[in-house]
């Protein structure tokens, strides 16, 4: 999806094996906030931290990222916002949360990850849709956020 990340601030929220900011930080990204609420998934996230020694640029969030984007306000907005909530989680109330938030800006990307199948006019609501693509089981939308 992304071919270079420098520099980019990027949040990977439900990040399961944090293969998707791991995958920012080898391409570039100065910072990747993994969020994730399973215990077991956190436990490979920080693991497959270590193993790719990218600990100074990795913060990892034990939380569910729904209460963690309501209670935690960010000074500088990030560049990408990876979403990749399980298939059954309501996509406009967790868009309706993040919305709400001071975790983007106008230029900030946002990355959802959802079933093929899954209609996703909801989003155009809200965004701009930049591109969208499936693969396999999923579809991956890039979008911006409409001005």
């Amino acid at each position: 999806m992304f071919m270079r990340c420098d520099g980019q601030r990027w949040c990977d929220m439900f990040a399961g094996s944090g293969a998707i900011g791991l995958e920012a930080l080898s391409r570039g990204a100065k910072e990747v906030v993994f969020i994730e609420k399973d215990k077991d998934a956190l436990s490979i996230v920080k693991n497959n931290i270590q193993r790719c020694k990218m600990e100074e640029q990795s913060i990892v969030i034990h939380e569910d990222a729904i209460v963690y984007t309501q209670k935690q306000p960010l000074l500088e907005p990030f560049d990408v916002i990876f979403i990749d909530p399980p298939y059954d989680l309501s996509l406009k109330a967790l868009i309706d949360n993040i919305l709400n938030t001071s975790w983007y800006d106008k230029d900030t990307i946002f990355v959802f990850e959802r079933h093929a199948q899954e209609n996703i006019e909801v989003l155009s609501e809200q965004f701009n849709i930049l591109k969208q693509r499936k693969v396999g089981q999923s579809q991956y939308v890039i979008a911006k956020t409409k001005v």
